[in-house]
Protein backbone atom coordinates (compact mmCIF):
# COMPACT_ATOMS: atom_id res chain seq x y z
CA UNK A 1 0.00 0.00 0.00
CA UNK A 2 1.30 3.29 -0.91
CA UNK A 3 1.01 6.38 1.14
CA UNK A 4 1.24 9.86 0.48
CA UNK A 5 2.51 12.27 2.72
CA UNK A 6 0.84 15.72 1.47
CA UNK A 7 3.08 19.17 2.27
CA UNK A 8 -0.08 20.60 4.10
CA UNK A 9 -1.28 19.26 7.11
CA UNK A 10 -4.96 18.72 7.11
CA UNK A 11 -6.91 20.19 10.33
CA UNK A 12 -7.28 17.67 12.63
CA UNK A 13 -10.72 18.76 13.89
CA UNK A 14 -13.19 21.39 13.78
CA UNK A 15 -11.75 23.80 15.85
CA UNK A 16 -8.31 23.23 13.89
CA UNK A 17 -10.49 24.23 10.53
CA UNK A 18 -12.57 27.01 12.30
CA UNK A 19 -9.18 28.41 13.25
CA UNK A 20 -7.98 28.32 9.71
CA UNK A 21 -11.05 29.86 8.62
CA UNK A 22 -10.91 32.87 11.15
CA UNK A 23 -7.28 33.52 10.40
CA UNK A 24 -7.84 33.97 6.48
CA UNK A 25 -11.04 35.55 7.06
CA UNK A 26 -8.96 38.06 9.63
CA UNK A 27 -6.09 38.70 7.23
CA UNK A 28 -8.52 38.54 3.69
CA UNK A 29 -10.67 41.88 5.43
CA UNK A 30 -7.34 43.82 7.02
CA UNK A 31 -5.85 42.83 3.16
CA UNK A 32 -9.06 44.81 1.61
CA UNK A 33 -9.77 47.27 4.06
CA UNK A 34 -5.78 47.80 3.99
CA UNK A 35 -5.80 48.59 -0.15
CA UNK A 36 -9.13 50.02 0.41
CA UNK A 37 -7.72 52.68 2.69
CA UNK A 38 -5.11 53.05 -0.22
CA UNK A 39 -7.27 53.41 -3.13
CA UNK A 40 -8.97 56.04 -1.24
CA UNK A 41 -5.90 57.54 -0.08
CA UNK A 42 -4.50 57.50 -3.92
CA UNK A 43 -7.98 59.22 -5.39
CA UNK A 44 -7.99 56.80 -7.35
CA UNK A 45 -11.77 56.91 -9.29
CA UNK A 46 -13.54 53.77 -8.71
CA UNK A 47 -16.79 54.83 -9.79
CA UNK A 48 -20.16 55.55 -7.58
CA UNK A 49 -19.91 56.06 -4.16
CA UNK A 50 -22.06 55.49 -1.18
CA UNK A 51 -22.63 52.92 1.11
CA UNK A 52 -23.50 50.04 -0.76
CA UNK A 53 -21.21 50.34 -3.61
CA UNK A 54 -18.76 47.20 -3.35
CA UNK A 55 -16.18 49.77 -2.39
CA UNK A 56 -17.91 50.39 1.00
CA UNK A 57 -16.48 48.81 4.22
CA UNK A 58 -19.73 46.71 5.08
CA UNK A 59 -19.87 45.16 1.71
CA UNK A 60 -15.88 44.35 1.31
CA UNK A 61 -16.18 42.76 5.04
CA UNK A 62 -19.43 40.79 4.45
CA UNK A 63 -18.25 39.40 1.33
CA UNK A 64 -14.89 38.37 3.02
CA UNK A 65 -16.58 36.78 5.59
CA UNK A 66 -18.92 35.06 3.10
CA UNK A 67 -16.17 33.79 0.89
CA UNK A 68 -14.47 31.99 3.82
CA UNK A 69 -17.49 30.21 5.33
CA UNK A 70 -18.20 28.86 1.84
CA UNK A 71 -14.65 28.02 1.26
CA UNK A 72 -14.49 26.69 5.02
CA UNK A 73 -17.42 24.30 3.87
CA UNK A 74 -16.34 23.00 0.92
CA UNK A 75 -12.91 22.49 2.13
CA UNK A 76 -14.47 20.48 4.95
CA UNK A 77 -16.19 18.28 2.50
CA UNK A 78 -13.46 17.55 0.46
CA UNK A 79 -11.29 16.49 3.38
CA UNK A 80 -14.34 13.88 4.06
CA UNK A 81 -14.90 12.44 1.17
CA UNK A 82 -11.21 12.92 -0.95
CA UNK A 83 -8.26 11.16 -0.89
CA UNK A 84 -6.95 14.78 -2.34
CA UNK A 85 -9.07 17.48 -0.78
CA UNK A 86 -5.67 20.02 -1.13
CA UNK A 87 -5.50 19.35 -4.75
CA UNK A 88 -9.71 19.20 -5.19
CA UNK A 89 -9.94 22.38 -2.95
CA UNK A 90 -7.58 24.61 -4.79
CA UNK A 91 -8.79 23.62 -8.56
CA UNK A 92 -12.33 24.03 -6.99
CA UNK A 93 -11.04 27.69 -5.36
CA UNK A 94 -9.66 28.72 -8.82
CA UNK A 95 -13.45 27.75 -11.02
CA UNK A 96 -14.91 29.55 -8.22
CA UNK A 97 -12.37 32.64 -8.55
CA UNK A 98 -12.71 32.57 -12.11
CA UNK A 99 -16.59 32.49 -11.92
CA UNK A 100 -16.85 35.57 -9.19
CA UNK A 101 -15.02 37.89 -11.74
CA UNK A 102 -17.93 37.51 -14.12
CA UNK A 103 -20.18 39.94 -12.32
CA UNK A 104 -17.09 42.25 -11.92
CA UNK A 105 -16.71 42.16 -15.48
CA UNK A 106 -20.53 41.65 -16.64
CA UNK A 107 -22.47 43.88 -14.45
CA UNK A 108 -19.71 46.33 -12.54
CA UNK A 109 -19.90 49.32 -15.46
CA UNK A 110 -23.77 48.92 -14.98
CA UNK A 111 -23.41 49.78 -11.50
CA UNK A 112 -21.21 53.04 -12.49
CA UNK A 113 -17.67 51.34 -11.67
CA UNK A 114 -15.24 53.01 -13.46
CA UNK A 115 -12.60 50.29 -15.42
CA UNK A 116 -9.65 51.30 -12.43
CA UNK A 117 -12.93 50.42 -9.91
CA UNK A 118 -13.14 47.06 -12.11
CA UNK A 119 -9.01 46.41 -11.61
CA UNK A 120 -9.41 47.43 -8.20
CA UNK A 121 -12.28 44.67 -8.12
CA UNK A 122 -10.26 42.34 -9.62
CA UNK A 123 -7.42 42.84 -6.68
CA UNK A 124 -9.67 42.70 -3.95
CA UNK A 125 -10.68 39.23 -5.38
CA UNK A 126 -7.18 37.72 -5.32
CA UNK A 127 -5.96 38.91 -1.90
CA UNK A 128 -9.38 37.17 -0.07
CA UNK A 129 -9.21 34.09 -2.50
CA UNK A 130 -5.37 33.78 -1.48
CA UNK A 131 -5.70 34.91 1.62
CA UNK A 132 -8.33 32.14 2.62
CA UNK A 133 -7.09 29.48 0.35
CA UNK A 134 -3.50 29.48 1.89
CA UNK A 135 -5.13 29.56 5.42
CA UNK A 136 -7.40 26.67 4.91
CA UNK A 137 -4.75 24.21 3.40
CA UNK A 138 -2.09 25.20 6.15
CA UNK A 139 0.70 27.29 4.38
CA UNK A 140 2.83 27.65 6.00
CA UNK A 141 1.45 25.73 9.21
CA UNK A 142 4.46 23.01 8.98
Amino acid sequence: MVTLQSRYARPSTGGGLARRTALGVGAAVLAVLLAQGLVTLLGLNVGETGAMTPFATAPLVASSVLAGAGAALAYAVLVRFTDRPVRNFVAAAGVVFALMLVPVVAFAPSLGVTAVGQVVLVVYHVLVAVLIVGALIGVGSR
